[in-house]
């Protein structure tokens, strides 16, 4: 038999509430629980002309650069600047912010912390949200022929290959960026768009640096390296070249690809060499038959190459990628008058 659900009496929600809220004087908390409800029911999130640049960093950039049309900024109200849990960084950041906003004639709107929420879905927008239009990419079949200059550094572009994961993108770019590299190109299609996702998690330095697109990635490769581009790839194929044996200073393309599946196999056959990163693997890591794997199909050090590098995700082995490539004596972003110092 079914019992009934016991009948709850008046005053019974108020009495399991904590000793500190019931400490609190009945028309305060009449108060309060009418400015929690206006601010969650009450109000409507702003409406976006364009898309949502969020963060210090990166709407400091996107207002440095220049390269967006602005429809306004919205700040959190209530912002205290003053307050010892502000960030030092953050909270010159904040102020240069607001600073750059006046000086452009940009519309300074202020909104309720849950708005801004609901414009980012809920992430760290740290009390600024730009309105902006999205930023657009030059599409390109090829790169311009090149040569190696004597006492020059030479450039490099990072290719991401259907790269979709937003938070990878951004990481990539960040890396790229401060490594020096000249630019990213990616496909046209299967790519992440270029949103405010992924410049939060690039610390804003897609606003920074220079972006192409490309309708077909095996052309682009092809075509630029009949121009004198040496193409890398990125791979764990037991025939890719170990990065220590790789020569710096030469004109590069490095092609990354996504996180899980790598490069496609048309793309890898368009680079001019495959590299991979070199590993030590740990004693206690799986063999081949552990995981399901046939030794007829993997062995020994293919193996280690795959799981080595497959423990990699693709925004860090971009980093020890660029930084053998580039860094240290290439272009590494240490400029002190960069928006983001």
């Amino acid at each position: 038999m079914v019992k009934s659900h016991e009948r709850r009496r008046p005053g019974r929600a108020y009495e399991n509430t904590s000793k500190e809220v019931r400490d609190i004087p009945k028309q305060h908390q009449d108060e309060w629980g009418r400015r929690q409800w206006k601010q969650v029911t009450g109000s409507s999130p702003p409406k976006m002309v364009g898309e949502a640049v969020y963060g210090v960093d990166p709407v400091l950039a996107a207002l440095t650069i220049v390269r967006r049309e602005f429809y306004a900024l919205h700040v959190q109200e209530g912002l205290d600047l003053s307050s010892k849990n502000t960030k030092k960084k953050e909270k010159k950041g904040i102020e240069q912010v607001l600073q750059m906003a006046g000086n452009l004639g940009l519309a300074v709107k202020e909104a309720s912390k849950h708005d801004l929420n609901m414009i980012v879905d809920s992430r760290p927008h740290q009390g600024l949200v730009l309105d902006a239009s999205p930023l657009e990419m030059v599409n390109i079949k090829e790169l311009e022929p090149i040569s190696i200059l004597e006492g020059k550094n030479s450039p490099l572009w990072v290719a991401l290959d259907e790269v979709t994961d937003p938070q990878n993108f951004g990481a990539v770019v960040r890396s790229a960026y401060f490594f020096g590299a000249t630019g990213i190109v990616v496909c046209a299609k299967n790519s992440a768009p270029l949103s405010g996702v992924v410049s939060k998690a690039s610390a804003g330095s897609l606003e920074l640096i220079e972006l192409r697109s490309c309708r077909n990635m095996m052309k682009f490769l092809e075509s630029s390296m009949s121009n004198g581009w040496r193409v890398l790839g990125a791979s764990v194929s037991k025939d890719a070249l170990p990065l220590n044996e790789v020569a710096s200073g030469i004109p590069t393309i490095l092609v990354l690809g996504s996180e899980g599946r790598g490069l496609r196999p048309l793309v890898s056959r368009s680079c001019s060499q495959l590299i991979s990163i070199p590993g030590t693997l740990p004693h206690s890591a799986p063999r081949s038959g552990d995981i399901g794997l046939s030794q007829d199909k993997l062995h020994g050090e293919e193996f280690s190459s795959l799981f080595q590098l497959e423990s990699l995700n693709v925004s860090v082995a971009a980093r020890i990628l660029l930084y053998h490539l580039i860094g240290p004596t290439g272009n590494l972003s240490f400029d002190k008058s960069h928006p983001l110092k």
